[in-house]
């Protein structure tokens, strides 16, 4: 018994660091969600709990008094959803010429793009700022929509290094049957790369739905705020409604755990096949 739990201690001890791990980064979300069911005075009683006494549901209705809750969540789900369009649009493609079509200067333009990882949104953002006011687009959703149709680096990098585990003799076969290089792309390699279509459908979405500076750069006017910048209305100079921004939290993380759930399996598949092969 004794050699058995020996052996399994390598196992073991992994296990438990990620248990924890996990405990540590959840205990935030049920702080959250615990406070969200709280009113004021609960919220700071320390001797409460984690466990409210009572569930208190009026934090749920002053999120939708307080802010036009569906309003900044359309806008919110509409710039979503179009930046998703445009990366599963475009970087796929992209990422296929970079991996399985040989043309010169590919590996030199495949460094110049991952070294614009290296780049911070800080340094770019007046620069973009400037080009977007001079095309007139300053006040509208297009500026937070049309980068993601001519690609982001890193899912175009996630994409190329997923694209290079595929076998090359597929393709090399459909050639021979007579399909041009579009029927290679679009029904050969584009199906066997859901894992990690889906990958990036995922990190899309949450980057641009939780994203807060974009929005507050360029949507200058109520009408075209998203739930991230609702959020402020919760944050006063003298009072912080705590409870009432608990529960606008939770409401604004909902969508979020629900593309994540459903696109699990997929995106923990791209992930791990993602860096197989250099």
């Amino acid at each position: 018994m004794a050699n058995k739990l020996i052996k399994r201690i390598p196992v073991i001890i992994p296990v438990i660091f990620l248990v924890l791990m996990a405990v540590i980064y959840v205990f935030p979300l049920i702080i959250m969600l615990s406070t969200s069911f709280k009113t004021l005075d609960q919220a700071f009683n320390r001797s409460i709990g984690l466990l409210p006494p009572s569930l208190y549901l009026d934090n749920y209705k002053s999120v939708f008094q307080k802010i036009p809750f569906f309003l900044y969540f359309r806008n919110t789900i509409w710039i979503s959803g179009m930046n998703v369009v445009g990366t599963v649009f475009c970087s796929p493609m992209v990422a296929y010429s970079l991996s399985k079509v040989r043309w010169v200067g590919r590996n030199i333009l495949f460094a110049i793009l991952t070294s614009t990882l290296l780049i911070p949104y800080t340094v770019t953002m007046i620069p973009l700022y400037r080009l977007w006011t001079q095309a007139h687009l300053v006040g509208t959703f297009w500026p937070l929509i049309i980068p993601s149709f001519f690609g982001y680096p890193f899912y175009i990098v996630l994409l190329r290094q997923f694209m290079l585990t595929l076998p090359d003799e597929l393709l090399e076969a459909a050639k021979i049957d007579g399909c041009n290089a579009w029927q290679r792309f679009s029904l050969i390699a584009l199906p066997l790369t859901k894992p990690g279509l889906a990958t990036i459908v995922i990190f899309s979405f949450m980057f641009t739905f939780s994203d807060f500076l974009g929005p507050l750069l360029y949507a200058n006017s109520q009408r075209n705020y998203t739930l991230a910048l609702g959020l402020h209305a919760f944050l006063n100079e003298h009072y912080v409604d705590w409870t009432g921004l608990m529960a606008a939290s939770t409401l604004f993380i909902l969508p979020i755990l629900i593309v994540f759930i459903i696109g699990q399996k997929q995106f923990v598949e791209g992930i791990s096949t993602s860096g197989l092969k250099g």
